[in-house]
């Protein structure tokens, strides 16, 4: 029985995937490497280092292109705002005594606008960033300090995220992970192959359905 419930940010709460991508595709571009913004998009989601040397491996690049992209995001993060349900799934978790955490790569400044405009504070129990940890998803250290802090079991969580390497990272740390398509990089059938217990359209969906129980 589930008692914590992990959820991924960007692309499961928060609709910013496009605006990471627009902001990736902008910061790879001002240093001379074009890449196609549906390649930056299935990357989103892994930590900013990792999905930089998927294309460049230049240092000083990765460098530049890191801090760019922080530049540019920066610009566009106003746009982003809450999912489908997003919101609503939060307070109805806290409501029913889960206790919840978020885990995501979103800086600090990110992080700030994340939570108000999902009106988190006071309905989180936590937040891991990747800045916490050694290695980023879809390494499974981020889970793995979530229940180091919930002080929780693997088996008492479940994990809720929309790419690839959140199932990778949380199933690597023994975490059920339920999916949702609303950061639209990938399909039911990869996500599933990923390894999600479960696909739902977006957290309105997930809602819909009493997850987690």
């Amino acid at each position: 029985m589930a008692r914590v419930v992990v959820l991924d940010v960007d692309g499961t709460l928060m609709d910013t995937n496009y605006l990471h991508t627009e902001a990736w595709a902008r910061a790879f571009e001002e240093v001379g490497h074009r890449v196609p913004r549906v390649k930056l998009h299935k990357e989103v989601g892994k930590g900013a280092e990792l999905l930089i040397r998927e294309f460049v491996d230049d240092d000083e690049k990765v460098e530049k292109i890191q801090a760019l992209h922080s530049e540019v995001y920066a610009q566009l993060q106003e746009y982003g705002h809450p999912l489908p349900g997003a919101k609503e799934l939060i307070s109805s978790l806290k409501e029913r005594g889960y206790e919840v955490w978020f885990v995501t790569s979103a800086k600090d400044e990110e992080l700030e606008h994340h939570m108000q405009e999902l009106e988190a504070e006071g309905n989180i129990d936590g937040v891991v960033n990747s800045s916490a940890v050694e290695n980023s998803k879809p390494a499974p250290d981020i889970f793995e300090e979530t229940l180091r802090r919930a002080e929780a079991t693997a088996d008492e969580t479940v994990a809720v995220g929309d790419a690839v390497w959140d199932i990778e990272a949380a199933s690597e740390a023994g975490i059920r992970t339920v999916a949702v398509l609303s950061g639209g990089a990938y399909d039911k059938e990869d996500l599933e192959e990923a390894g999600a217990a479960a696909v739902y359209e977006d957290c309105a969906a997930l809602l819909d359905s009493d997850f987690p129980e």
